[in-house]
């Protein structure tokens, strides 16, 4: 003969079997909105990036006028040593003498690009930003220094101590024609371009909300 089942024991199943049920529900409750907070935490970490990676393109246009007020600081230096050896010839009613001198001395050139606002531009595009400006030049006089020099022979009547001082004046000449065929070489160009680039760069990074700066590529008009 079966006994009957107990009213309370019923009870209890039923309010053990509710709360399993309830801590079951809060389980799956929390871990959807872990799983929601989790997207929000990534939808704007994500947006953040986002913004951090384009903020940049609002100080462009600004960067530009930075680019012109330091374009003096930019110009990329270049030292180089020279030596000019010349044979002195002279001539005294039939008299004829020889001798030959070498002078050294360094020479400093200043190049860099016209940066004036109407001569340049800076733009943003898919492939990152641009500068389009006109090619390298020497923005300042090349400056001689460290000037000396040797007699390497003597002739009894050549004057090597004015020839000296002559090829001492033309040294500055010799330099501006120089400094004007370096500015088209491509590793002169080429530490133009680092200049320009890396202070554009400096800036916009130094800007509120700025995390990123896309390549910046030097075009020549």
């Amino acid at each position: 003969m079966t006994r009957p089942v107990s009213t309370p024991w019923l009870v209890g199943a039923a309010a053990i079997a509710a709360a399993v049920t309830f801590f079951i529900m809060q389980g799956q409750v929390r871990s959807a909105n872990e799983r929601v907070s989790l997207l929000q935490d990534s939808l704007t970490e994500s947006e953040r990036t986002l913004l951090g990676s384009t903020t940049y393109v609002r100080y462009l246009q600004e960067g530009k006028k930075q680019l012109s007020a330091q374009q003096k600081f930019l110009a990329a230096t270049v030292s180089q040593p020279n030596a000019v050896t010349q044979v002195i010839d002279q001539s005294v009613l039939g008299f004829h003498s020889t001798g030959m001198i070498a002078i050294w001395y360094s020479v400093e050139y200043s190049f860099g690009f016209d940066l004036s606002p109407n001569r340049y531009d800076v733009t943003s595009g898919p492939g990152g930003i641009q500068i389009t400006v006109g090619k390298p030049r020497l923005v300042a006089t090349p400056a001689v220094t460290n000037l000396k020099y040797k007699v390497l022979s003597g002739g009894l009547l050549t004057d090597e101590k004015a020839a000296a001082l002559k090829l001492y004046a033309e040294a500055s000449k010799r330099a501006q024609a120089r400094g004007e065929q370096l500015a088209s070489d491509p590793a002169i160009m080429a530490l133009c371009e680092r200049q320009l680039t890396t202070f554009l760069r400096t800036f916009l990074l130094k800007q509120p909300n700025v995390t990123t700066v896309p390549h910046i590529a030097v075009v020549y008009h």
